[in-house]
């Protein structure tokens, strides 16, 4: 079963996982979101007892991206990643770039990060039972980002500020720590950066982030991580999961 995005809200984890619920809950509250499709955790649950996939899927798949231009970003979504205690962030894998033809590979891969000894232990170490852990798919256009970045609307060192953390191109550069973000921490009142650390210089109107970002938050009603993209100016809003201890 594959849905589009904007059907899919926060109540939705168990169908499309957390990552793709929230994508929905973001682009039901108004939020700029990449146009996209979730392949489902029935569908996962079909292919782990058949090792295939449901007749027509392909099909199914390719007339729900017909409107959508490629190439296109594929990232696991499973249903215990995005919680309020866990965010099993990098645990599953995630695919950039990928062209329409290689998409079902895609989500076969995917499928399987959910076994990878990382994310089994991962799951141990937070006392998740794995039988409980099934796994979604998010298919979205690719946002091939001028800019790409973190933001944490309650920051993790001081507990008082909004912290954006930005670098150039792909935000998986930051997300795999190869490359040293610009960070700026920020008054959540007033947005002035009362600290900053610059790798390259910054012309872009970080207040503008700085007030989504909280607008974010406000709908959660709690501190949001955020991952957002800018691509000629426009923000984009790639993921949001609750801030976890």
């Amino acid at each position: 079963m594959i849905i589009n995005l904007s059907k899919l809200s926060k109540k939705d984890i168990s169908i499309a996982g957390g990552k793709a619920a929230n994508l929905g809950e973001l682009i039901q509250a108004g939020f700029n979101v990449p146009g996209g499709v979730c392949v489902t955790t029935d569908t996962f649950g079909y292919f782990q007892k058949n090792e295939k996939f449901p007749l027509g899927f392909e099909k199914e798949l390719n007339a729900k991206l017909a409107k959508l231009k490629g190439p296109f970003a594929v990232r696991s979504s499973a249903t215990t990643e995005d919680l309020k205690n866990a965010s099993f962030a990098g645990q599953h894998d995630t695919f950039l770039n990928v062209k329409k033809e290689k998409l079902v590979d895609a989500v076969i891969k995917c499928f399987s990060s959910l076994y990878t000894e990382r994310a089994v232990a991962y799951r141990r170490q937070n006392k998740v039972m794995g039988s409980k852990a099934r796994m979604a798919v998010v298919i979205q256009e690719m946002v091939n980002a001028d800019y790409a970045g973190v933001s944490f609307t309650l920051d993790p060192i001081h507990k008082k500020y909004l912290l954006v953390e930005i670098v150039k191109g792909l935000g998986e550069k930051l997300v795999s720590g190869t490359v040293t973000p610009n960070s700026y921490f920020m008054n959540r009142k007033n947005f002035i950066v009362t600290q900053k650390n610059e790798n390259f210089p910054l012309k872009i109107n970080l207040k503008n982030i700085a007030k989504v970002m909280l607008e974010i938050e406000k709908h959660y009603k709690m501190p949001m991580d955020i991952e957002f993209a800018l691509k000629k100016g426009k923000l984009f809003i790639l993921q949001a999961r609750p801030i976890t201890a």
